[in-house]
């Protein structure tokens, strides 16, 4: 054998060069070597076989070793006998120096340095990942991706069919069939060089549509489909515009939560994961055949893969016939064949009589119930179906593997050896298990369905008693397994063609167009077991989808317009009600207000006290319940001597219905947010209360007004004392300069006051003279359990009354007390008049 030559020095590096040094290094000399820029060819071939000695780990290493990079004849058959079982390391003679002999070194030498534990990761790498060969280089390094993209011609948006995963309240993913709607969505402005731009024209509704894993809304569906070649990458050699082609993609690059989205007009798709339609098949299939003839061809390859032991003759045992092209072309298949498919049909209502129990026992069978009958609409489907599936080529049906056990065993028929299960729910397994030869006579279950996506099960004694094989095929899979699978995918399609010509075999489809046919109505046909009919997507054309997009971008700018126009009208709409509002606002509490024009009578009176003949003074309550208010007051007036007491019905006043029915126990009471409105927040209900206090204020001064005159005393004789709702009535009254001079004092217990920034507002519009000397007094009495006035609410109220120059204030907290005037507010009232009666 002729000695190598020096890789390294072709390539310019020294030994101890890294990996990325040698990439550098050999850039530089290949594009200098390159035969297209005067280079010599032998040379240039001599570099590519020197880097991808060097950028190999192993050929590396050996090479360092040996000086050869190529294994010998010897070295080849020890690593193939008997899987490489026999095949050792070759060490190079420096390594014996370092090489650790006993237990005692290796202890005494420590753990393994970090070029020992990085050489360990190497070799538990994927090398094949790792390597960049001169095809990857010369496909992925010497030009810039996005300079070779090619711009899309289509301008608009197309249509895409989504699908969004069902939820539950709280946005948690429910399973089973997805929600689906077409849309027009924009698409790619660019392909890659080595994509190419799909115009579909057909696409097959199928389980992995109707129950796809998605995890979120808006996700385009479809795995598969067939259409026409729109535009292809600056580097695609191998399709031109229109060409017919299938997508099949790689199962590893797409999964059932982010599917490749065939489902849409346009698609983009990479040259790997198609495959050219030969013009033979065009010639005598239509599109929405040609999109079915995958789940043909996995028919075709599943009876040829695992039934190649199976003779002329033998049962089938198969659960999906009546579900979809995959079920039929199963049938159609065996009866070319002359094999005999044992059919079961489970329907949606039917009884499910399981078998369950041990492989191969009668009681497993015997002990289902077999006198329950299903309804009258389930039991027509199934005559219905049955009768078709039998003319398909189906020797049995049977509703359920009971029901198949017990007919064996009448007729002392042999149990197939093969089955295939297109359903694959949780139980769809264990059933065929029953119903199948034991494992030893070559038995196996072929997983070819989708199904809704839940896992299988299978009890583990069943499984080991049975001893039986379980496989799964996927079409893709399978296609992209080998390099000569996609031309004999081809190959089993022409032969397809040919039964399809002849009418040896038939694919029944019913069609929707996405942007006409209600797309829901599809995917629940797709998803109903008693309908056999494979559906089929097809979608418009270029030309249309531009004139629903001209379409859809004229209505959506008459949409914009109306909107425009609702939008104006209804800040025109606001802007009124907001100037009506602020004058209606501004009104409140003058003499132009409409409760001073139409005022509504003084308040009646539900308690008279003390010395009532000829007072020296006039007191006057205004609570919020008379009645209650009266038993604590008797005692108050017993012990005033020359003083009047008045209790005031504001209730039961016209004015006060509406008010007297607020709720002060309401969350937005209680959390202060009510009391803090302001103008711009006020609604119309805030205004009608503001509109009730004024008047109950201008009758509360009408009442006080008359017995003035009847006793013949002045305002500064009037002591005005409260609660609540009423307390709050009073202090708009006095604040607000509704009563015509100062009155003596104000005694407030736990007064409710509207709105305290709009009373301070309007007192600041009013109080434009000096303020009068000396003070009102004024004593406002808090209970520290009064839920009604929380804390936030009484500093602003607080706030307020230290810019009132009329009043001075003094607040007090009366403990253990709630929003209520009882006997203990009795005493601290009786206190306070001490205080508050004028000299």
């Amino acid at each position: 054998m002729s000695a190598e030559p020096d890789y390294y020095a072709l390539i310019g590096v020294d030994r101890t060069a890294t990996l990325h040094e040698i990439r550098s290094k050999f850039r530089a000399k290949v594009l200098a070597e390159h035969p297209d820029k005067g280079g010599d060819p032998k040379k240039f071939q001599l570099l590519n076989k020197a880097y991808n000695i060097l950028t190999d780990q192993e050929k590396r290493r050996r090479y360092d070793a040996t000086g050869r990079a190529e294994k010998s004849a010897e070295e080849e058959f020890v690593e193939g006998f008997g899987g490489g079982r026999l095949h050792f390391e070759p060490r190079a003679k420096d390594a014996d120096e370092k090489a650790v002999v006993s237990l005692q070194d290796r202890i005494i030498l420590g753990p393994q340095t970090h070029e020992e534990g990085f050489a360990e990761w190497l070799r538990q790498r994927d090398q094949s990942a790792m390597v960049l060969t001169d095809k990857d280089f010369m496909k992925t390094h010497l030009f810039n991706a996005a300079e070779l993209a090619v711009k899309v011609n289509h301008p608009g948006p197309v249509h895409h069919v989504l699908g969004s995963p069902k939820t539950d309240a709280y946005g948690q993913t429910l399973g089973g069939a997805v929600q689906v709607q077409a849309k027009p969505r924009p698409i790619k402005k660019t392909i890659d060089h080595d994509e190419v731009l799909i115009r579909m024209l057909a696409v097959p509704v199928d389980d992995s549509m109707v129950y796809a894993e998605l995890k979120k809304a808006g996700v385009c569906l479809g795995m598969t489909g067939v259409g026409r070649i729109e535009q292809a990458g600056s580097r695609v050699e191998d399709f031109k515009p229109e060409d017919a082609v299938l997508i099949l993609p790689k199962p590893a690059k797409y999964s059932a939560e982010k599917p490749v989205g065939s489902a849409r007009t346009l698609v983009t798709c990479n040259v790997e994961d198609v495959i050219k339609v030969p013009n033979e098949i065009l010639e005598e299939l239509t599109p929405e055949q040609i999109s079915l003839t995958p789940v043909v061809v996995a028919a075709y390859t599943v009876l040829e893969q695992y039934g190649s032991k199976l003779k002329p003759g033998d049962s089938v045992l198969m659960n999906a016939a009546h579900m979809s092209v995959s079920g039929s072309a199963l049938l159609q298949l065996c009866k070319l064949l002359k094999l005999k498919p044992l059919c079961l049909l489970p329907l949606p209502g039917a009884p499910k009589n399981t078998v369950k129990g041990e492989y191969g026992s009668k009681s497993a069978w015997q002990d289902a119930d077999t006198r329950q009958v299903p309804p009258p609409t389930v039991r027509a489907a199934y005559e219905r179906i049955s009768e078709l599936l039998v003319t398909m080529g189906a020797e049995e049906v049977f509703p359920d593997a009971a029901a198949l056990l017990r007919w064996r065993d009448r007729n002392q028929r042999m149990l197939p050896k093969l089955a295939l299960d297109g359903i694959a729910s949780r139980d769809s397994v264990g059933q065929l298990i029953h119903c199948l030869q034991p494992g030893d006579k070559d038995t196996q279950i072929v997983v070819y369905g989708h199904g809704t996506a839940q896992p299988i099960e299978v009890a583990p004694p069943l499984l080991a008693a049975w001893g039986g094989k379980i496989n799964g095929f996927h079409i893709s899979r399978w296609v992209h397994s080998s390099s000569a699978n996609p031309k004999k995918m081809v190959a089993i399609m022409e032969n397809v063609t040919k039964l399809v010509r002849s009418n040896k075999f038939v694919i029944d489809t019913v069609l929707y167009k996405v942007g006409e046919d209600p797309i829901s109505d599809a995917f629940a046909r797709a998803a109903d077991p008693t309908d056999s009919s494979q559906v089929v997507l097809i979608f418009p054309t270029l030309a249309e989808e531009l004139q629903t997009s001209t379409e859809e971008q004229r209505k959506e700018k008459q949409r914009q317009l109306a909107a425009a126009d609702q939008e104006t009208q209804r800040r025109k709409e606001e802007e009124e009600r907001d100037k009506l509002k602020t004058e209606w606002l501004n009104l409140l509490f003058t003499e132009q207000s409409v409760a001073a024009m139409s005022p509504e009578g003084p308040l009646p009176s539900s308690f008279d006290g003390g010395e009532t003949r000829s007072p020296s003074n006039l007191l006057i309550w205004i609570g919020d319940n008379p009645k209650g208010d009266s038993v604590v007051l008797k005692d108050i007036a017993s012990s005033l001597g020359s003083s009047a007491l008045l209790s005031m019905a504001w209730t039961e006043h016209p004015a006060g219905e509406a008010y007297s029915e607020f709720n002060l126990k309401a969350p937005e009471v209680v959390d202060g947010s009510w009391y803090m409105r302001d103008r711009p927040a006020f609604e119309n209900q805030d205004l009608d209360m503001l509109h009730d206090v004024e008047l109950l204020g201008r009758s509360l001064v009408e009442s006080v007004e008359s017995r003035l005159n009847e006793y013949g005393l002045d305002w500064k004789n009037v002591v005005l004392m409260g609660f609540g709702k009423g307390a709050g009535v009073a202090l708009y009254a006095v604040l607000l300069k509704l009563f015509p001079k100062p009155i003596g004092s104000l005694l407030l217990f736990s007064p409710v006051v509207l709105f305290p920034s709009f009373l301070g507002e309007k007192m600041q519009a009013i109080n434009t003279g000096p303020a009068p000397v000396p003070a009102m007094k004024m004593f406002a009495v808090w209970g520290n359990r009064n839920r009604s006035t929380p804390g936030t609410y009484r500093q602003l109220l607080t706030q307020v009354l230290r810019k009132a120059p009329q009043v001075h204030c003094t607040p007090d907290t009366l403990p253990e007390a709630d929003h209520s005037f009882d006997a203990k507010c009795g005493a601290v009232l009786q206190q306070l008049l001490s205080l508050a009666l004028p000299r």
